[in-house]
């Protein structure tokens, strides 16, 4: 089974969680269906033919997963990690901003109430800034982090 035909039979939803309530444990056809909450028995059957390579049938007539089958789901979990990830990154991204204007902004008004930018204009502002820019660069250019959700 090539990577384009393995992408092909993990595309749809039902079949990926076709693919990981036969991880949990081998099914008969009418179990599956019932677990999955299927009305159609058409519709399953379609699905678990799109997945022929990566189930199988054994003597009592249950269905699971071969080994492909359990490459295929390290690959559907994988691809959701990576998705989690970005996200996390993105979130973390905003976090950053956050703290960054936060701390100017204290910065600010502690040095106007003692009457004394040196330290914020000296320190705090080219640290600063020096750490969003590179967070920003390392976030959006090195880790291609969108921030479009």
């Amino acid at each position: 089974m090539s990577s384009e035909e393995l992408f092909d039979a993990v595309s749809h939803p039902l079949r990926i969680e076709v693919v990981k309530a036969l991880a949990e444990e081998p099914l008969r056809f009418a179990d599956l269906k019932r677990k999955l909450k299927i009305s159609s028995s058409g519709l399953l059957d379609f699905h678990l033919k799109k997945l022929d390579g990566l189930i199988a049938v054994n003597k009592e007539g249950c269905y699971y997963l071969s080994e492909r089958g359990y490459a295929a789901l390290t690959a559907i979990e994988s691809a959701a990690g990576y998705h989690r990830l970005r996200s996390v990154r993105r979130r973390s991204f905003y976090l950053n901003l956050i703290v960054f204007v936060l701390v100017n902004i204290g910065a600010i008004w502690t040095a106007s109430q003692l009457n004394n930018y040196v330290l914020w204009y000296a320190i705090i502002l080219p640290v600063s800034v020096a750490w969003i820019i590179f967070y920003s660069y390392w976030t959006l250019v090195k880790r291609r982090v969108s921030l479009r959700g």
